[in-house]
């Protein structure tokens, strides 16, 4: 896979169930994941192609079976991978990626593997799997925006629009506010110059309202760590903030948080922890809430609407790739998306 990590945490388990105390096994050491075989049979092991593939070097694959290829150093792949298997006479490799746009290598290797006669190419999708739920497949096709559904659901390979948070509308900038909430949260996006806060509320039908926010009015002048907490306070005692969620690169500041929330009897600070912070999957989760109009912003906040808006993505070689254009201001988004992330992923995971 990609990362050791994810081969791991998803493959090393289930062979072990499969495999372990079986006759034909020899050994099975759980420091390098390598499962020996009695009779000379190859080992099964298993590696990250971490560092472009560098802890792949010097293997000889009889067959190579790769998760997530979309996510898959192509370096790895063309300079040490293929080169393995080439040196091994009838070896053979499965592939199984998703979809990441037009954009990705993978879309123009999946037309190479289908004009290629020593490949196979398969095409499946979620509803092909028997064991999936078909409520399920209808709820995902009525929450999510209908690109992200063909992508995710139905392995299409789609061009990425150039706004990031497609589904926002100004439908969704709203005058009157909801006069009581069931919990309100604080997100933190730290920095030097462009620190941000924004205050989010949850109402009782689960929709969310960005009630109010902070940035540094001044970019050029730096804001010092002690000001951005006394905002953070401020903002716990006017809203009754019931937690913060902040940008998890700082470990240390967190718990700077947590002090002074304790020593001032500031509950919605001492319980600041660090956000959901997987960019893309946090982006999508606030675009399907926008898509689900279950997200609004004040009315008063027009310059952190205008932020939302031209939220974009980045441009490579003339065409739009799924990451964030980098130095566009973006920060009260990144506070926002720490606090809807975290709890709708949260959510999820209790279903």
């Amino acid at each position: 896979m990609p990362t050791l990590k994810q081969c791991r945490q998803i493959h090393w388990q289930p062979l072990l169930n499969l495999l372990e105390d079986q006759p034909f096994v020899e050994s099975i050491s759980r420091t390098d994941f390598r499962i020996k075989l009695k009779n000379n049979k190859p080992d099964i092991v298993l590696r990250g192609a971490d560092d472009h593939g560098d802890s792949l070097r010097g293997l000889k694959l009889y067959w190579c079976g790769i998760d997530e290829f979309q996510d898959l150093s192509m370096i790895a792949w063309e300079e040490v991978l293929t080169p393995a298997l080439a040196d091994t006479n009838a070896s053979s490799a499965l592939l199984i990626g998703t979809p990441k746009g037009k954009a990705h290598p993978l879309y123009k290797f999946h037309l190479k593997a289908i004009d290629d006669n020593d490949w196979l190419y398969y095409h499946f999708i979620s509803s092909d799997n028997p064991f999936i739920p078909r409520p399920f497949l209808r709820k995902a096709k009525e929450t999510l925006p209908a690109r992200v559904y063909r992508q995710e659901f139905e392995a299409s390979f789609e061009d990425f629009e150039g706004q990031i948070l497609s589904e926002f509308g100004d439908h969704h900038i709203v005058d009157n506010l909801p006069t009581t909430f069931v919990s309100t949260y604080l997100g933190i996006d730290w920095g030097d110059l462009n620190p941000a806060v924004c205050v989010v509320g949850l109402t009782q039908d689960k929709k969310y309202f960005i009630i109010d926010e902070w940035t540094n009015p001044n970019p050029s002048t730096p804001v010092v760590f002690d000001q951005l907490l006394e905002k953070a306070a401020y903002f716990c005692d006017r809203y009754n903030i019931y937690r913060c969620f902040a940008d998890p690169s700082r470990p240390a500041s967190i718990l700077e948080f947590q002090r002074y929330g304790k020593n001032k009897k500031i509950p919605g600070l001492a319980r600041t922890v660090a956000g959901f912070n997987r960019v893309k999957e946090g982006n999508q989760t606030v675009n399907n809430l926008f898509f689900q109009n279950r997200l609004f912003i004040n009315s008063k906040l027009g310059s952190f609407a205008d932020e939302l808006r031209s939220y974009h993505r980045k441009t490579k070689d003339g065409e739009i790739i799924d990451e964030v254009a980098p130095g566009q201001e973006d920060h009260r988004t990144d506070s926002t998306r720490y606090v809807l992330a975290t709890i709708e992923q949260r959510n999820n995971l209790l279903k």
